[in-house]
């Protein structure tokens, strides 16, 4: 491939696959940057699992491949035919995507390294094997010339030997029978990446203005899905779980330290991929440098400091010192990005429509198949999240339809109930078109009253949409 002079300063928390994947799409002629491949897989929107690992869970949320497509993963069966196709694709000028194993690579920290066998066979790491991606982009007698910029920032000759050795995979290493996922990887495997379809540079602002409202939509919605018995947490869900486990902390629960700071370490890699995003959004014609973008960046500093505050003050935290200045700090800029948030959907709400969905979708309340009764549930998580943030409340765990609400065990006192009821009785407004006096009633006294948990809250308002219906 001649004239071959790929992007090889690549921030270093992307992963090895984007740089690969943007280089193909420029060569199908489609519009391309690295921020919005990786938030058209919503990168940048805080996610974690229930067990605090925070990663992108992208396929939870139920949207469809948006901007660039994997059409699949194809073993080759061996070295051998496996050349064979890279010449095929060689020959056409287009780059052949390939996934093997960086312990192989001379250029690589992971060459031989032994710590890359121990961190990955570790009962206590939460690591796990995956798939080196690397593209040939020429060959010869001698060896393959490959484009590898992250993390090695790479682009040269690999020797025919190295590349089987890489070809061959994990798999292929025997110390590595006992890492976790293993069967998730490959050997002599190659990747096919095609454009969802080709962007021109209009069509690639309104991609641009899609993944944006789909990261605005999904953060403010805040969700939590339950899959398979585990709990994912999504946008603003996750910083209510941060406030949560901060409040634990500060109030004598020690051993959640570690995954705290973890947690807040954690969240600044999806805020770097949304504030690289929002930059480019920026430099596009007609957008300039919006204030959007660079209070994002003093955003993203604050949070960096929170870490810093919360770890460098950690002795004295536990000795019950500087813990208001800890939780004032982490409080304010939760409300703060959550009012970002809202200041953006006021500014780019009607410029383009959200991602497409699939069928399956978790939950979300754009599906047009969902009964009131899970609507009503959406609607009241909603109003519990917003009443906790302005009332500066406290939830007793995991916010669903178990939440203790008001009376002996809830969390809500009567100007926080009455609150909810408002911020509820105006979405069902707005989004089922039917309205429910709320507020207008008198506080139970009874033990099973309506407002009791969240369940029942939904309960009693499904059987008022239905006496309306």
């Amino acid at each position: 491939m001649h004239n071959f002079e790929p992007l090889m300063e690549i921030p270093y928390y992307y992963p090895c696959n984007f740089p690969l994947i943007h280089e193909v799409l420029l060569r199908q002629n489609a519009a391309s940057s690295l921020s919005l491949l990786a938030n058209s897989r919503l990168y940048g929107l805080p996610a974690c699992s229930g067990e605090g690992l925070m990663k992108a869970y992208f396929d939870k949320l139920g949207y469809k491949e948006a901007v660039w497509i994997m059409k699949g993963k194809t073993e080759r069966g061996g070295f051998d035919a496996g050349m064979a196709h890279a010449h095929e694709v060689i020959e056409r000028g287009e780059l052949l995507i390939t996934t093997g194993t960086s312990y192989y690579l001379p250029y690589c920290d992971d060459y031989l390294n032994p710590l890359y066998i121990e961190k990955l066979v570790d009962p206590n790491s939460r690591l796990y094997l995956v798939d080196h991606w690397l593209a040939v982009y020429g060959m010869n007698d001698a060896g393959v010339m490959v484009y590898d910029p992250v993390p090695s920032r790479y682009k040269g000759e690999l020797s025919m030997s190295s590349f089987h050795e890489f070809w061959r995979g994990n798999k292929a290493i025997p110390e590595l029978a006992a890492a976790k996922r293993r069967e998730e990887i490959h050997s002599y495997c190659t990747v096919e990446i095609a454009a969802e379809r080709s962007l021109s540079p209009a069509s690639y602002e309104e991609a641009m203005l899609r993944v944006l409202r789909t990261q605005i939509h999904e953060f403010l919605k805040g969700r939590e899905i339950e899959i398979g018995g585990k709990s994912y947490f999504f946008g603003h869900a996750v910083s209510l779980r941060l406030l949560k486990q901060t409040a634990a902390f500060l109030s004598g629960e020690n051993a959640i330290f570690g995954a705290l700071s973890a947690l807040l370490f954690d969240m600044r890699w999806s805020r770097y991929f949304f504030r690289d995003f929002l930059h480019d959004l920026a430099r596009l014609p007609g957008h300039g440098e919006t204030p959007f973008a660079l209070e994002f960046d003093d955003m993203l500093r604050c949070w960096e400091q929170a870490h810093k505050l919360l770890v460098g003050s950690s002795s004295a935290l536990r000795k019950g010192k500087q813990a208001h200045r800890v939780i004032d700090f982490v409080g304010k800029l939760v409300r703060r990005e959550f009012d970002f948030y809202e200041r953006l959907e006021a500014h780019y709400s009607g410029a383009a429509v959200l991602l497409d969905r699939t069928d399956s979708g978790q939950g979300d309340a754009l599906s047009p198949n969902r009964s009131n009764q899970s609507k009503l549930l959406d609607i009241v998580l909603d109003g519990c999240r917003e009443v906790t943030l302005s009332h500066a409340a406290s939830l007793p765990g995991e916010l669903g339809s178990g939440t203790a609400l008001y009376g002996r065990d809830g969390y809500l006192d009567s100007l926080g109930l009455v609150s909810l009821l408002a911020v509820v009785e105006q979405s069902i407004e707005e989004q089922l078109g039917t309205r429910i006096e709320l507020t207008e009633m008198g506080l139970p006294q009874q033990s099973d009253n309506p407002f009791r948990t969240v369940e029942s809250l939904v309960n009693y308002l499904a059987g008022h949409l239905e006496e309306a219906g």
